[in-house]
């Protein structure tokens, strides 16, 4: 498949067209004239994408401008008429970049001294000649300086210093199942099956594993070597990788029966603090524990790009099958995590993928929406109770619609009595059936439950407990759960083990 020109062949620097950088820099000149002018669009839109055709200075309506006299309008406000007059331009939104989009920092430290170092655009004043002489000299001090470090620095067995590598706007993700294997090693909770086995117990629904998706490899991509241990290598020509370090994320699979999303904590290895590229990647990975695969496996990561709180991804493919958009949803939740992501936007060979129900496109942390009654959004009260999966390996959160009410902890905690309704075959109950709620209040953080004698019946304490505490912390502003069992501390009934207040507990560690 051929490949769509992915820069403007007009863009270069003033003193030399045959150079040019990656991002958007004040230095860039347009040759389309044969003259060196300044570039009055946004370069990240139009001259450094595919859409450089569409620029006004390569369809010619502020070249000829350019050529007026002095006095006329700037080639910037002649080009903001030309868009005011009705052109259709692809969205700034989905194609601007910075710097720093592809960093991932975790603090704002590193995007502000970069800002802080962004070169002035030149208001006037100063003669163009005065300025490209100052510019030429700079140029010719640099590259003397650069020359004479070169012959005097120490050479470097590792890395090949006659090799250049063109600069990548991203990492590349792993591009075979040894890396990804060797970044997330798996766990081996119990003897695992053969191929043949898993084909004849899993459900029409569940996808076998296989090989996990490699990332298309572009002619100005560089491939990043990962060793046995996982680690990145040193890249002939590259700048050195930076050191990876484990982190805990939370991924989305799906139950056994290819249902409901499942969360689990893994912890996995994150190079140079892309945290949330290492996430994408490890959910192509095995699922564990009787979890199974919901994107597939022959799907390619073309490009994550994160900027002003949007995690654009674009794959070669759906990640799922036509109509099915547990993957989707799977995918934004993980992403979600991270508190520099409130919005996802699904491409799929460069084109934004048209909106489905059922996605959550804004930070959203609600999973497995149940509607028993068809009720409107607008008209109910959703709230995220948390049962037990049938195999007891995991918990599972369903989020359900219920009569619009004032009053939600106590709406949450009786939908929490009544059980899982349709879900009963993949989810249990772990609070006896029969148990009511008496009574229940709020303060400082902390809410009361107090359940009828029933509760302190059930045959799986921790379990009753911990679906309690994970339930009503769902509700803004509770922390802890405080449980009485006719009036009384559910210590009386249970030993003091049961006497404190009860937090939420990490989700499905693995």
């Amino acid at each position: 498949m051929s490949e769509v020109a992915t820069h403007c062949p007009y863009i270069g620097l003033k003193q030399n067209r045959a150079i040019r950088f990656s991002t958007a820099t004040a230095e860039h000149r347009c040759h389309i004239s044969g003259d060196a002018m300044d570039i009055p669009v946004d370069q990240a839109s139009y001259c450094l994408t595919q859409f450089h055709t569409q620029c006004p200075l390569y369809m010619g309506s502020v070249a000829s401008q350019n050529r007026s006299a002095t006095n006329s309008p700037s080639p910037r406000k002649a080009a903001q008429r030309e868009r005011d007059s009705g052109a259709v331009f692809p969205p700034a939104e989905a194609y601007t970049s910075s710097p720093d989009v592809y960093e991932e920092d975790w603090s704002n430290a590193q995007r502000a001294r970069r800002a802080a170092a962004i070169t002035p655009r030149r208001q006037g004043g100063v003669p163009t000649s005065v300025y490209g002489l100052v510019i030429g000299l700079l140029v010719v001090g640099v590259v003397i300086y650069f020359y004479t470090g070169t012959l005097l620095r120490p050479a470097n067995p590792s890395v090949s210093s006659g090799a250049v590598a063109t600069q990548a706007p991203f990492d590349p993700l792993p591009t075979a199942a040894p890396t990804l294997a060797a970044v997330v090693p798996p766990v081996m909770d119990s003897p695992v099956p053969t191929v043949a086995e898993a084909t004849a117990t899993a459900a029409a629904a569940i996808i076998p594993p296989v090989a996990s998706p490699t990332m298309r490899q572009r002619a100005t991509d560089v491939p990043v070597p990962v060793s046995a241990n996982g680690t990145v290598t040193a890249v002939v020509g590259a700048a050195a990788t930076p050191e990876s370090q484990n982190m805990t994320v939370k991924l989305y699979y799906a139950d056994a029966t290819g249902q409901l999303l499942v969360p689990v904590m893994r912890s996995i290895s994150v190079p140079g603090k892309k945290v949330a590229t290492a996430a994408l990647a490890a959910m192509f990975t095995d699922p564990r524990n009787g979890l199974t695969r919901i994107l597939l496996p022959d799907t390619q990561i073309l490009s994550i790009a994160i900027t002003d709180g949007t995690a654009v991804l674009d794959f070669n493919k759906r990640p799922t099958g036509a109509g099915d958009v547990r993957g989707f949803a799977a995918i934004a939740l993980t992403m979600y995590q991270f508190d520099t992501i409130n919005r996802v936007k699904f491409l799929i060979n460069g084109t934004e993928m048209p909106a489905e129900n059922g996605i959550p496109y804004v930070r959203s942390g609600v999973t497995n929406i149940w509607n028993p009654t068809n009720l409107s959004v607008a008209g109910s009260t959703a709230v995220t109770v948390s049962f037990v999966a049938a195999d007891g390996k995991h918990d599972i959160a369903i989020t359900k619609l219920i009569d619009k009410t004032a009053n939600v902890a106590e709406a949450t905690a009786r939908t929490l009595l009544e059980g899982p309704g349709q879900y009963a075959a993949v989810l249990k109950r772990v609070i006896p059936e029969g148990t009511q709620l008496r009574g229940i209040r709020i303060e400082n953080g902390i809410v009361t439950v107090d359940f009828t004698q029933q509760f302190a019946s059930a045959p799986d304490k921790n379990a009753a407990v911990r679906t309690v505490a994970s339930t009503m912390t769902t509700i803004n502003g509770i922390k802890a759960v405080q449980i009485l069992v006719e009036g009384a501390p559910l210590s009386a009934a249970w030993g003091n083990e049961y006497n404190k207040n009860f937090e939420r507990s990490a989700v499905n560690a693995e």
